[in-house]
């Protein structure tokens, strides 16, 4: 392939596609060898030179469009100086040639081989033939890119060009108004400024970004990619504070936009200086703290209205304060500025300015814990020690102490206090705690929350406690627990006192709490467990506090209720406490076979015993390994008869989380027939939800065999004898039985969601078949079903369609229930790929008006969809709204979940475009009076951001 022709040229140069296309292919032919850049700059002089500036535009623009197709790695150094130069030359042509230039020279720079030493070259001539700000937006976007592509790669080069190149950038930037230019300025200047010397000219680059601030524009709505104010308003923010020379001029500008009265504009200054703390140096920020100090009170003390602007203020002093700690000599200058305002505050806690002292005074000591800390301590001990101090006032203080000590804690400095004064401190609430101890006190009159407030402090100072006053504390601790009628938490002090000193707290309060537990009261008891029981994870209590829970479970001559007590503080050890020790504790104590025993021998067993017993055994089973399971399982199940009470709480122990690859098939015929026939014959509704949920559970988890599918078979087939002879209780274990097949994914399931379809016309049966959908649909974190069919929810929807999409068309009220309580299971992907036959049926459920439960979930199927604003939804409006109203009245049949679920949907609808709200703005807003002067506040609520969202449709403000 040879040289283009002129004549090939001058075609190309006759419009931008043929430009186009002879670039990609002259690219082809420069890759290939075909011939050289310096020949195509040859055949191209007739257009380069050409004294026509259309004709210059358009042969630089072809060379251009080749230099950035062209591999990056093609062209060598004396290729590139060649282009360079002649690109430099142009840099002085008219102003048109300008972006097919700057094209040029952004290609050029981006080349592997492109000698170092032309990028001053290249820039030195840009700087001096034109200028940035003469270029149009585009093209200006396109030199940002190479400046910024230049200060990361050619760092030494541009250094050494030393004040030329920042002032040329400084004049490059200068009167940018583009906020996507600026977006991408504001971006790569941060590094630029921290690492390029500015020299003479910091005071000038600071002003260049500094003009900007506080950064004031609305992006287009109309703008995909819109830049956000807050975005570019936190990059301009780290331009400003990129460079120490920098600090002077930051805090001065900050401190006088932060006197603006414009939101926007506070919070950004607060900003600015929370980063100048977090960036300049403390010895920078020094002879400007005051500066920064009295800006910052002005905001915070006596306190600002908006919680915003209190909460950053408070976050830029904590972050100067906390970069100063490491300097103690500046540090203790800045506290004591600070302390020495909101000290004579801390004195009186009815005063106004007490609430804002008091945040300053954490942050101080989040800051320089050990100095700060010290002076606030010392201010409210003289305040606790006053004569006058009212429990009031020992609350409040206690509270702010307790957060002292914690904050002193996170920096390592809780030890390093004052001694003096902080066991002073400490002496005052431990004083306050003892109140219980004395004859006088009156639980029923105090509202104990000196003695709380106490506790928070003592939660905080465990680890600085001495000898002494952990003596008194746990006296306290003691009487507090064995009380007759206060119940207080302080397992949090407990647990830090027992890491720090097991031998005390184990002589001083566990041992206490043990010997004398039988002479104790229930509630003593129930407390007592409440507070041992988060000791047990420390070695040093465990094995004293598990004695007393297997001695108070398994003592046959324990009470009942104590027993109970025992069971439940057991399931709570349980729960607590990983699977190691559940392994071992059964290894070791056969636990599993003295809860069956105690379960089936004990008499006066109350069911709510039985109950923590199955969930003991549940906990202890899943935890064993599959062998133990198994082997439990084959001995014990056996001998269970399901219509004693004990022996069917057992099962549930046993069964209800067995793993699901242990078989039961040498038991699953028998404990379906005895577990359904309890279901039919029993009156305890407890024992029936068992027996349904063990019924759901094996269905479950059973091996998809003939011979297990040939039982369930049976059983279904008696339930649907009994089914007609109108027993309502087999329609419920028929759903039963069918929720565990359709979680497994098993096609059986069709079958009796067949059969309960059917009945949904049936005259005395009809409503407990709706209900058996809701069964099969809903979720119970409590049932155990561990066989998940992928997509089964999807498939339970189409299986129902099946079997009663021809009689939704010819609905019945039961119909309708049913099908809605599938519909809350059903995802909502699969909803809108059906909604042109879903959606009327739907709003057909909304004006049954008959029951509450049903009419919640269609409500919320179509909040979600109005939420999004649903297309289909937007088109009947005219059907929604209407019955929406309607619920929203208050009528018997209309629960308060009814309504409020209708007067959200109504909310969600003004989302929709206003051309389809307004024909209906009148009527709605004239009939949701009524929901106004509902009876419930909740219903009052509801209505009236809905009807003031009807109000505002049309106004100007939401156009």
């Amino acid at each position: 392939m040879t040289t283009p022709t002129r004549d090939t040229l001058e075609k190309a140069l006759k419009s931008d596609q043929k430009l186009a296309k002879a670039a990609t292919q002259i690219a082809k032919d420069l890759t290939s060898k075909a011939y050289d850049i310096s020949d195509l700059a040859l055949a191209l002089g007739f257009a380069l030179s050409s004294p026509d500036m259309e004709e210059r535009v358009a042969g630089t623009n072809l060379l251009s469009a080749v230099l950035i197709v062209i591999p990056q790695d093609l062209l060598q150094e004396r290729q590139l100086e060649f282009l360079i130069s002649f690109y430099m030359d142009r840099l002085r042509d008219h102003h048109n040639v300008m972006p097919a230039i700057i094209d040029g020279i952004d290609a050029l720079v981006h080349m592997k081989a492109i000698p170092h030493a032309q990028i001053s070259l290249i820039l030195e001539s840009f700087f001096e033939h034109t200028t940035c700000q003469s270029q149009t937006r585009g093209d200006r976007t396109k030199l940002f890119h190479i400046f910024r592509y230049l200060t990361t790669n050619f760092k030494d080069e541009l250094q050494a060009m030393a004040g030329d190149f920042v002032y040329g950038l400084i004049n490059s930037i200068d009167g940018e108004r583009d906020p996507r230019n600026l977006d991408i300025i504001f971006s790569f200047m941060p590094e630029f400024l921290s690492t390029y010397p500015l020299l003479h000219l910091a005071e000038e680059m600071f002003e260049i970004f500094a003009c900007y601030f506080p950064i004031d524009f609305n992006p287009s709505k109309q703008d995909p990619a819109a830049i956000t104010r807050d975005e570019l308003a936190m990059k301009l923010t780290n331009c400003l504070v990129a460079n120490n020379e920098f600090a002077e001029g930051t805090v001065v500008l900050a401190i006088e936009k932060l006197e603006s009265e414009l939101l926007v504009a506070k919070l950004d200054s607060i900003e600015l200086l929370h980063q100048a703390a977090l960036k300049f140096p403390p010895s920078v920020l020094e002879p400007h703290f005051d500066q920064i100090w009295q800006a910052i009170k002005t905001e915070t003390f006596p306190g600002n209205d908006n919680e915003e602007i209190l909460k950053s203020s408070l976050k830029a002093l904590s972050a100067l304060l906390e970069r100063a700690s490491h300097i103690p000599d500046i540090s203790h200058n800045y506290q004591s500025s600070i302390l020495g305002v909101i000290l004579p505050h801390l004195s009186d806690v009815n005063q106004r300015l007490f609430h804002p002292a008091t945040g300053i005074a954490l942050v101080c000591v989040s800051g320089d814990a050990p100095y700060a800390a010290d002076k606030i301590l010392n201010s409210f001990l003289l305040k606790l020690q006053a004569a006058d101090a009212s429990s009031e006032q020992r609350i409040k203080i206690y509270y702010i102490v307790s957060q002292v000590y914690k904050l002193s804690a996170l920096r390592g400095s809780l030890q390093k206090l004052n001694t003096t004064i902080r066991e002073s401190v400490q002496d005052d609430v431990i004083a306050s705690l003892r109140l219980i101890e004395q004859e006088e006190f009156d639980a029923e009159k105090e509202d104990l929350e000196l003695q709380k407030a106490a506790l928070s402090v003592l939660n905080e100072s465990a680890p600085v406690l001495s000898e002494k006053q952990r003596a008194l504390i746990y006296k306290a601790l003691v009487q507090l627990i064995t009380h007759p009628s206060i119940d207080i938490d302080f397992t949090t002090l407990t647990i830090s006192l027992g890491a720090l000193q097991p031998v005390e707290v184990q002589s001083n309060f566990i041992d206490v709490c043990v010997r004398n537990f039988e002479i104790f009261s229930t509630f003593v008891k129930r407390k007592i467990y409440t507070n041992l029981l988060p000791l047990m994870p420390q070695i040093a209590f465990t094995q004293r506090i598990l004695d007393l829970v297997i001695t108070q479970t398994f003592n046959d001559n324990t009470a009942e209720p104590v027993r109970l007590l025992a069971l439940e503080a057991l399931n709570k050890l349980l729960l607590l406490q990983d699977q190691r020790f559940i392994v071992d504790l059964q290894q070791e104590s056969n636990l599993l076979h003295k809860l069956i025993e105690l379960g089936q021998r004990t008499e006066g067993l109350s069911l709510q015993s039985l109950e923590q017993i199955a969930g003991a055994l549940s906990r202890i089973t899943q935890q064993l390994p599959l062998s133990e399971q198994s082997a439990i399982v084959s001995e014990y199940l056996p001998g269970l008869n399901l219509s004693q009470s004990a022996d069917l709480y057992i099962t549930k122990g046993l069964l209800g989380y067995l793993h699901k690859d242990i078989t039961l098939d040498d038991h699953f015929e028998r404990l379906l027939t005895d577990l359904t026939q309890l279901s039919l014959n029993t009156d305890n509704e407890q024992s029936r939800v068992i027996a349904h949920h063990l019924l759901c559970s094996m269905v479950n988890k059973m091996e998809y065999n003939p011979a297990n599918l040939s039982k369930v078979k049976k059983i279904t087939d008696q339930l649907k004898v009994a089914i007609k002879k109108g027993d309502v209780r087999a329609v419920e274990i028929l759903a039963w039985v069918g929720k565990g097949l359709v979680v497994a994914g098993f096609d059986e399931a069709a079958d009796i969601v067949g059969d309960l379809s059917d009945l949904l016309k049936h005259p005395s049966l009809s409503t407990a078949a709706a209900l058996g959908f809701d069964i099969i649909a809903a979720e119970y974190p409590e049932l155990d079903l561990p066989v998940v069919k992928f997509l089964y929810k999807q498939k339970l929807f189409h299986t129902i369609m099946g079997k009663m999409g021809s009689k939704l068309a010819n609905y019945c009220v039961h119909h309708l229930k049913a099908f809605v309580y599938v519909l809350k299971a059903t995802p909502q992907a699969v909803i809108k790929l059906n909604i042109e036959q879903l959606g009327p049926l739907l709003f057909k459920s909304l004006e049954e008006h008959n029951e509450a439960h049903s009419l919640c979930i269609a409500l919320g199927i179509c909040e979600k969809f109005v939420a999004q604003q649903d297309t289909y939804f937007q088109g009947h409006l005219a059907h929604l709204i209407p019955s929406c109203l309607e619920l929203s009245k208050y009528k018997a049949q209309h629960t308060m979940q009814v309504r409020i679920a209708a007067l959200q949907l109504l909310y969600d609808v003004t989302k929709y475009p206003t051309f389809v709200l307004l024909p209906h703005k009148v009527d709605v807003t004239l009939a949701l009076a009524a929901a106004l002067d509902d009876p419930k506040r909740l219903v009052r609520n509801t209505a009236v951001k809905a009807r003031n969202a009807w109000y505002l449709v049309g106004a100007p403000s939401t156009n």
